[in-house]
């Protein structure tokens, strides 16, 4: 039992909903379930009466709510009185994330976090999709894979969309398709680094309606980073997340296609092996990188 399952659990009773108090939590339903059962399992007791449409206490819930905010206000209160300096905040960091995202990183955000915090030592660690599924010996991963270990805490940070590319040169041999279905006339640089290699992209057309397209062509890739350098190279059209494509679409070596189409959304979430367990070097880099995504993209949290 920790104070994590604790929080889950005080904010599923005030909200009366899994889905709200997930919300509120910004952590996955599947992980704020699975939290909260297993503090049953801890406990020994039924705290929660599960309906179709709500959610009420159980009599032994409702004791254990009571002990819950004590335990709390408690922990909070003095973690108050701890000075929270930046040049306090020191000791070694490693962060998990597959190679695109380190790459973005390193790009827009890595130097300046260093600089803000001059104690940390910052080890990134580049991960497999597979390896994203376990955590291998790292403080936290930025991740957009849920992981199989139930006891590790997923908290969503954004919402990472992809959409679909292409370079000038490309385009002016080929031409610009003007709906997803004109995909299948192109050449489309599939990801095989998925659970199953792509054969169609997904997308909802401008009514709302949820569809896909079979995509083929001559060159396929098992990273985000090359498949960007074929498509500005002019070796076809890929589906990208946007916000690690901005520098190419800026420079004109990178043109977006099929704006008024929505392509994938992938969650990116940070996942830490519990939030009340965490390092003050881990809650000030989940802190900094929040604040840069705000920046960026006006994110809201």
């Amino acid at each position: 039992m920790d104070l994590d399952s604790l929080r889950m659990f005080i904010t599923v009773a005030e909200k009366g909903s899994f889905i709200s108090a997930a919300r509120q939590l910004g952590v996955s339903q599947p992980t704020l379930s699975r939290k909260i059962k297993l503090l049953e399992e801890q406990l020994n007791l039924k705290l929660l009466h599960r309906g179709n449409r709500e959610l009420s206490l159980t009599p032994q819930g409702t004791k254990i709510l009571d002990s819950s905010l004590a335990v709390v206000q408690a922990w909070e209160k003095g973690l108050e009185s701890l000075e929270k300096h930046e040049d306090e905040v020191k000791g070694t960091l490693r962060l998990g994330l597959l190679h695109p995202m380190a790459r973005w990183l390193t790009e827009s955000f890595i130097s300046n976090f260093l600089h803000r915090y001059p104690n940390i030592q910052l080890d990134l660690v580049t991960l497999t999709p597979k390896q994203l599924l376990s955590m291998p010996d790292c403080d936290l991963m930025i991740s957009p894979i849920m992981p199989d270990d139930q006891s590790l805490v997923a908290i969503k940070i954004f919402d990472c969309n992809f959409c679909c590319y292409a370079s000038p040169d490309y385009l002016n041999k080929f031409g610009i398709p003007s709906n997803p279905l004109q995909l299948t006339q192109h050449s489309c640089i599939a990801n095989i680094n998925c659970p199953n290699a792509e054969k169609n992209w997904p997308y909802i057309d401008i009514d709302g309606e949820e569809k896909s397209v079979d995509i083929s062509g001559r060159v396929t890739s098992d990273s985000m980073d090359i498949a960007r350098l074929l498509a500005a190279n002019g070796l076809g059209i890929a589906l990208l997340p946007e916000l690690q494509v901005t520098e190419l679409v800026r420079e004109h070596k990178l043109v977006q296609l099929l704006s008024d189409y929505k392509f994938k959304r992938v969650d990116m979430n940070i996942i830490v092996r519990s939030r009340d367990h965490m390092t003050n070097r881990v809650k000030v880099f989940i802190d900094a990188y929040k604040a840069f995504l705000t920046e960026l993209r006006g994110i809201q949290y």
